[in-house]
């Protein structure tokens, strides 16, 4: 016996309920024996409802005595259950006062941790100042717990600096591979405008996919030469319209000259085909307000423009 049923004292015994249960089954089967295998006319079915209905009020009436039986066997041990958990409301109030205090000092050993695991982040990233610049390096709760050792967390933290580096070195290398892909394609355009005295954008191959390191190069140069060809033939269909003899024009009447003065001539315009200019530029995402709007105002002096943000 526990400590528990030595303090409580309890001398349970199962509920007994004495009722004559044959004699139950055998009133119920003389009660619907004269029914079974009736068969019912039309000109009975009012007779036959209040049969059914005297049947369903015997049965409610032994459901309810089950009801009442269970209700009244239930009472102690809804009593006993009451008790039970009053006498456990003592153990959970001591319980808590003791908790809070333990959990007090708990968090306090906790934050002291803290503390040396931020030591730890800082002198780990000034003895790497070489080779990365300081970013954030959130403390994991485990490094926090009694269980976690100082190496443990000096390891964590190192191998954190470890990947950080190589994301660096394989973003520069992306940038870089980038910004070299976009110069072929701008020499690319170039020399097909030079072989066939055209003017291409540039801009117009600087898509995603042509400047992506991962596109073959080849692919980018026939999508070029294909572009160059269309543009070609679109000059070349456009030159021949062009050189259809159109309708003479009707020579002005000569009017006598006005006293009015003479317009003011317009300022001379430098010609020649439009200049293309590629520009791969990286920001800092708190800048890029600034940087748009640096792009709007470059946009209203370009007669075409395109730009896109990764």
């Amino acid at each position: 016996m526990s400590m528990a049923d030595s303090r409580m004292k309890l001398q349970a015994s199962l509920p007994v309920v004495s009722f004559d249960y044959a004699g139950l089954v055998a009133w119920a089967q003389g009660f619907v024996s004269k029914y079974k295998g009736l068969v019912v006319t039309e000109e009975q079915i009012p007779e036959i409802r209040d049969i059914m209905a005297e049947i369903n009020k015997a049965k409610i009436n032994l459901d309810n005595a089950r009801k009442e039986t269970v209700k009244e066997l239930s009472a102690p041990l809804k009593d006993f259950e009451g008790k039970i958990k009053q006498v456990n409301a003592i153990f959970d109030e001591t319980y808590r006062f003791l908790g809070d205090q333990v959990q007090h000092f708990v968090e306090q050993e906790r934050e002291t941790k803290r503390k040396l695991v931020l030591g730890i982040i800082a002198d780990e990233l000034a003895s790497r100042r070489n080779e990365i610049e300081p970013f954030d390096i959130p403390v994991q709760d485990k490094w926090l717990n009694k269980s976690t050792s100082q190496k443990a967390v000096r390891e964590a933290v190192h191998g954190i600096i470890d990947q950080h580096i190589e994301s660096e070195r394989l973003r520069r290398q992306a940038v870089q591979a980038r910004q070299e892909r976009a110069a072929a394609i701008e020499q690319a355009v170039k020399a097909a405008n030079a072989e066939h005295g055209i003017n291409m954008p540039v801009h117009k191959f600087m898509d995603f996919l042509n400047t992506d390191p991962d596109t073959d190069f080849n692919t980018v140069c026939d999508r070029i030469k294909k572009a160059a060809e269309s543009e070609v033939a679109r000059l070349s269909a456009a030159s021949t319209v062009s050189a259809v003899p159109q309708p003479a024009q009707k020579q002005p009447v000569e009017t006598p000259a006005s006293h009015e003065p003479a317009a003011c001539a317009l300022p001379t315009v430098e010609s020649g085909p439009d200049k293309t200019m590629s520009i791969i530029i990286s920001f800092s995402p708190a800048n890029e307000g600034a940087v748009r709007q640096a792009l709007a105002e470059l946009k209203k002096h370009c007669t075409s423009y395109g730009a896109r943000v990764r």
